[in-house]
């Protein structure tokens, strides 16, 4: 099957129709449920960049740099 949203394939991984690769946070409550099982944990993933956009000619707003900077500390602090 091929679906390109992962509400759909962890439900279909819930279903036992195949292996799926979706951030951990989505899965920690079927992970400890025990409604789905992590299969290679010692392989993960390469890490999937994130990017903001915005325009570079123009002011960068105070409150879009409080956003970034607390943006860049959650997601490099993050188990994902």
């Amino acid at each position: 099957m091929t679906v390109n949203n992962s509400d759909t394939m962890t439900e279909l991984a819930r279903l036992g129709l195949g292996l799926i690769q979706v951030p951990r946070y989505r899965l920690v409550e079927d992970l400890q449920a025990g409604r789905l099982v992590e299969v290679m944990p010692d392989y993960p993933p390469p890490p999937t960049a994130l990017s903001a956009l915005y325009p570079q000619n123009r002011h960068l707003a105070p409150r879009l740099r409080v956003f970034l900077d607390w943006a860049a500390g959650i997601f490099s602090k993050a188990d994902i």
